[in-house]
């Protein structure tokens, strides 16, 4: 496997969220730092922006991607009061970015959680987007779907004993991904799995970020259906949305209604593949590619002076 090492790494200071201090978001940041083509990428909810860095490099000529790790997750911070995990506050923490970077417009790819924040953003910040690709997720996420996630996240040791075991692990978990190629899973397990100091492994992210979830829904016994239409019904930016074949959290039923009140939403659905896609196929990427060439605008905003 050859490394992917074309970006550069970096931290940014995030704000307060509430009584909590300052955190430190890391970030992925790959191409022409001046380029004003910016694409931001945010990934799904135990992820990492390591996701993103085979999509990352293929796009890199021809933008500057930056690929973000969420507070409690990948290289950044994990938040001492977990009930403070929410939307809301990732949103704050992605348009606090932005404003840092002076990014007016960008495109945006969002996995799963990621593709949440970017609806949010483009309903409640429509001049902040420019075109938003969502990643397996969509309006309407049926309880089945998310108490299979729930299940797993809830479940998942704190720490294992050695590499292999966690590995394993990671595999199992994945294994919707539809992953064929071993050097991807190869690259999943290197930016899945931390090593501690004195021996045992864990995965990158806070055991705590469903500690909301675990509040709202007393302990998952009560998980409902997540309706976001009235979100996505305010969103009007240019819309790629991605469907893994098999998957059980984007319906194919949710992405027709989504088409229909959306004239600029253009779908492709991701064959032998089920939650979520991994944007590391070739066909994947093309995919992507091609929608951003043919919606390219002739013109970008400037960043903000």
């Amino acid at each position: 496997m050859t490394a992917i090492i074309d970006y550069r790494q970096a931290y940014f200071a995030a704000p307060n969220w509430e009584n909590e201090g300052r955190h430190q978001l890391a970030y992925l940041d790959w191409g022409n730092p001046d380029n004003d083509n910016v694409i931001v990428c945010v990934h799904g909810l135990t992820r990492n922006a390591h996701d993103f860095d085979y999509l990352a490099r293929a796009l890199a000529a021809d933008y500057r991607v930056i690929a973000l790790d969420m507070a409690g997750r990948g290289k950044s911070d994990a938040i001492a009061d977990s009930s403070l995990y929410n939307y809301v506050n990732y949103m704050q923490d992605c348009m606090a970015f932005m404003d840092n970077f002076h990014l007016r417009k960008v495109d945006w790819i969002g996995t799963s959680m990621g593709g949440i924040i970017g609806m949010m953003i483009a309903a409640f910040n429509p001049a902040r987007i420019k075109r938003l690709v969502l990643n397996d997720i969509g309006a309407f996420i049926p309880k089945a779907a998310m108490k299979r996630i729930v299940d797993y996240v809830s479940a998942t040791p704190e720490s294992f004993a050695s590499r292999t075991e966690a590995e394993a692990h990671v595999q199992r978990v994945l294994q919707s991904f539809g992953i064929t190629n071993p050097e991807h899973w190869q690259h999943f397990y290197t930016h899945s799995i931390t090593q501690h100091v004195d021996g045992h492994f864990t995965l990158a992210y806070d055991p705590h970020i469903l500690d909301p979830v675990r509040t709202e829904t007393n302990n998952f016994e009560k998980i409902e259906d997540i309706d976001l239409s009235a979100i996505w019904e305010a969103v009007k930016t240019p819309t790629l949305i991605l469907r893994g074949e098999l998957s059980d959290v984007l319906e194919r039923e949710t992405v027709s209604a989504m088409r229909a009140k959306h004239l600029k939403c253009f779908s492709e659905e991701i064959k032998g593949v089920g939650h979520a896609p991994t944007l590391m196929d070739d066909n994947q990427i093309a995919i992507i590619q091609r929608w951003l060439a043919t919606t390219k605008q002739a013109s970008f905003a400037p960043k903000i002076a």
